[in-house]
Parts: structure tokens; C-alpha cells; sequence
């Protein structure tokens, strides 16, 4: 019995896409830099909702990488690296929509 491997394609392009997201908002080295903090800080915008606390922007945003690797992942299912990414991409970008409305019904709780 001959297996056959998946093969490499445009497919595979969606565990970069998915690195790409996850270093996006990944504290690196011993300062613990973040390309999303460095960038926000660039351009000026608040990296929480409220202040020092609140909502956590980047991670939100990276739903711009997460968006497109989930969608890649769906498209090419017979790519090698797309079960991983479209299961992880799926669970960030959950997690990317769920964390907002928990921060609105706090909010509106907890007045």
C-alpha cells in the first residue's frame, strides 16, 4: 500500500500566514518587545480601550492575519500545514470576537 503525502501549495502559505499573526502580538526577547505595541505607539493609538486597561486592541486587529489563514485553510484542505492552521486560525478568531462582547457585558454590568 503506497501512501501519498499532501502536497505543498498555496495552501501551505496559510502556516505563514498564521506565524505571521501569532508573532504579531508575541512579547519577544527580554524587553519583551511587540511589534503590535511598536506599532500602535508609532502611529499614535491607544494600545487598550481604557487607558491601561480595557480591551486589548492588537489582539483584535490580528484577526486581519486570522481572517485570511482560516479562509486559505478552507480553500486548500488537501495542502499540507492547512488542518493546523484552519484549527487555529478558527480558535483565534473566536477568541478575537468573543473577548469584545465579554468586555461590552462587563462593561454594562459593571457600569
Amino acid at each position: 500500500m503506497i501512501t501519498q503525502r499532501k502536497p505543498l501549495g498555496l495552501g501551505t502559505l496559510s502556516l505563514l500566514v498564521l506565524a505571521m499573526g501569532l508573532a504579531f502580538n508575541f512579547p519577544w526577547g527580554a524587553t519583551k518587545f511587540m511589534f503590535s505595541h511598536y506599532l500602535f505607539d508609532f502611529i499614535h493609538l491607544p494600545i487598550y480601550s481604557n487607558g491601561t486597561q480595557g480591551l486589548h486592541i492588537p489582539f483584535v486587529i490580528a484577526a486581519l492575519f486570522w481572517i485570511p489563514t482560516f479562509l486559505i485553510a478552507r480553500k486548500y484542505r488537501a495542502h499540507w500545514g492547512t488542518g493546523v492552521s484552519y484549527n487555529v486560525a478558527g480558535f483565534m478568531l473566536l477568541l478575537c470576537i468573543i473577548g469584545p462582547f465579554i468586555h461590552v457585558i462587563d462593561w454594562m454590568v459593571n457600569g
